[in-house]
């Protein structure tokens, strides 16, 4: 009998029996067959188990597939990451494929060590119907929070993972899944919806639908900083989770507005990398133009009026700190003027940008200049069109 997987389901050819293994908080159910009593399968490497009955003219039944689940995934982790799990003699996760007799779709895990293992146990009432994307998701709990167990020093308490971890290391393991969660992020950072980056770190939480995207970028954040396994290895050091150490890493900041900025910069650049262009009109160059202003809080109490030009911006700025938080400001505000807009609008953009920030920073004003004129010269010819 072929075993195979469709429209996100195992099949479910026949019932099947599962029983206590000994294990008090473990299911029993009666048997009448020798072909009823559960057998178990083991990965290769001895970390995954699974506990099932056989299927009649299918010696395998359920736990073969099921087994090539886990191990597949695990896989795809370990390749994504670079890690391996430190011990490998005794199992850390074992999931049982209960009888089926229910319409019970849950992925019921329970985590507790036996001996010094941490051991996460997994039961599916009904295994031709769970929930995949739950059973992925405590398969690569499982991993990870045994990973850092196993390489904690003796005698050291490790640190415990947040759960958004696990779920945002299976979403930035897949490269469309990376994509499609940037582009939703840049949707909330474009409606100055995204939460304060070092806040980002420290407050997630599962999620479910589109707003899973957010543990996806962060850990995606992670995996391009080549930052993952040192979280692990932090947390199995005994430290707990840091939030503020973590955007200070991924950043390279320590006060958390120039996280924040560090953060509005690499969804600018990232901005550019998933949306693809297309051409600005006249009325796009018009208005891009017509918003290269700044509009620094002091202003509106002077006589010389409530903005200034880029070019009065560069020497204002040397003694007015509002107008360089103003060009702060609109730093972050550029990329979202030229989304979608044609990529020689972008580049002007993005020279109009990297001139804010040097006037923000408050670099020597022929500096600024410079970076004045080359932007200027990008525009000029879009604007005689």
């Amino acid at each position: 009998m072929s075993v195979y997987f469709k429209n996100g389901l195992i099949p479910c050819l026949v019932l099947l029996a599962c029983v206590a293994c000994g294990q008090d908080d473990e299911p029993a159910v009666m048997r009448r067959k020798p072909s009823e009593m559960p057998k178990v399968a083991t990965s290769a490497n001895g970390f995954v188990k699974v506990v099932a009955a056989d299927v009649p003219g299918d010696p395998m039944g359920f736990r073969l597939p099921i087994l090539q689940f886990a191990t597949r995934n695990l896989h795809e982790l370990e390749r994504a990451y670079a890690l391996e799990m430190p011990r490998r003699d005794v199992p850390g996760l074992v999931i049982y494929a209960q009888d089926g007799r229910t319409n019970d779709t849950r992925v019921i895990a329970r985590e507790a060590r036996r001996g010094d293992v941490l051991l996460t146990r997994v039961w599916l009432p009904s295994p031709g119907f769970s929930d995949l994307d739950q059973l992925r998701f405590e398969i690569a709990r499982a991993y990870l929070r045994a990973w850092i167990d196993r390489a904690a020093p003796r005698g050291v308490t490790a640190g415990e993972l947040p759960d958004w971890v696990a779920q945002g290391a299976l979403r930035a393991a897949d490269a469309q899944t990376v994509h499609d969660d940037v582009r939703f992020v840049l949707g909330l950072w474009s409606a100055a919806r995204l939460p304060y980056f070092p806040a980002l770190c420290s407050d997630l939480r599962v999620a479910k639908g589109p707003a899973a995207a957010l543990p996806g970028y962060v850990v995606a954040y992670m995996r391009e900083r080549h930052l993952f396994k040192e979280v692990l290895e932090r947390l199995a050091s005994g430290k707990s989770w840091d939030g503020a150490w973590l955007a200070e890493r991924l950043t390279g900041e320590r006060e958390p507005s120039e996280q924040d900025r560090m953060s509005d910069e690499r969804l600018a650049r990232l901005s550019r990398a998933v949306l693809s262009p297309g051409e600005a009109s006249a009325w796009d160059v018009q208005t891009f133009a017509s918003r290269l202003r700044l509009y620094p809080a002091t202003f509106a109490d002077r006589a010389s009026g409530a903005s200034c030009s880029f070019a009065e911006a560069v020497d204002r700025a040397a003694t007015d700190e509002s107008v360089r938080l103003a060009a702060a400001q609109k730093a972050r505000e550029m990329p979202m003027y030229v989304v979608g807009r044609g990529e020689r609008l972008a580049a002007a953009g993005e020279a109009y940008r990297k001139f804010l920030l040097a006037v923000a920073r408050g670099e020597p004003p022929a500096d600024s200049k410079k970076l004045l004129r080359e932007a200027d010269a990008l525009l000029a010819p879009l604007l005689a069109e």
